[in-house]
């Protein structure tokens, strides 16, 4: 399925307070949360709790100091909510994205300050590649990762069938290659059904008029 598809994290680790943290910048955005039950994915409708599977979100820990909350598809939450959870929480938030199973890219923040944009293919997304290149020395101070275990994501490719290191799954022409350099962060792809503790939700944006 094309589209806009989305995660924030937030460096809160998985718990009820990072839980509020995030009702709270949702709140501050207009935004609510909606409990779904049951949580079991239902063949018959495509649908979690009543709702298109699409239109669901995911929370769930992201590692042992980091939340995540993998958005509905084509929302366009991302960026300002993860903007809010570095305001709200002590530390960084980033917001991942994957374009139309084609390109990749993330912002970073601090303090409600952006710091880092970056696509790994600018046309498609059609931004000038000066302003999404991205900062291996940013994203390496604020992660505390050495740059050269980031530096070859960091960087503008397209048919570039190679991978950035040899144990990764993923060469960096493919948009998941956004997974590889998650774990580098110290970061897990939140995965449904395979990470413990994580639940669908619906998040209910306000009506655009």
């Amino acid at each position: 399925m094309g589209g806009m598809s989305s995660q924030v994290m937030w460096k809160q680790a998985w718990s009820p307070a990072a839980e509020a943290t995030l009702s709270q910048a949702l709140a501050t955005l207009r935004c609510l949360i909606r409990e779904l039950n049951p949580q079991q994915w239902d063949s018959k409708t495509a649908s979690i709790g009543g709702v298109r599977d699409h239109m669901t979100s995911y929370l769930a820990p992201a590692s042992m100091d980091w939340s995540s909350v993998t958005l509905h598809l084509n929302t366009l939450l991302a960026e300002p909510l993860a903007n809010e959870l570095s305001r709200l929480s002590t530390g960084p938030a980033i917001a991942f994205f994957e374009y139309d199973q084609a390109a990749w890219g993330y912002c970073l923040f601090e303090k409600g300050n952006i710091l880092d944009r970056f696509w790994n293919i600018p046309d498609v997304v059609e931004i000038p590649p000066e302003e999404c290149a991205g900062s291996v020395a940013v994203v390496s101070r604020v992660f505390g990762v050495a740059a050269n275990s980031i530096s070859p994501y960091i960087r503008h490719a397209k048919d570039f069938d190679a991978k950035a290191f040899d144990d990764d799954e993923f060469m960096l022409s493919d948009h998941w290659v956004r997974v590889d350099f998650m774990r580098r962060l110290g970061l897990t792809y939140p995965s449904p059904g395979q990470i413990a503790g994580g639940r669908h939700v619906k998040i209910e944006e306000p009506k655009r008029t």
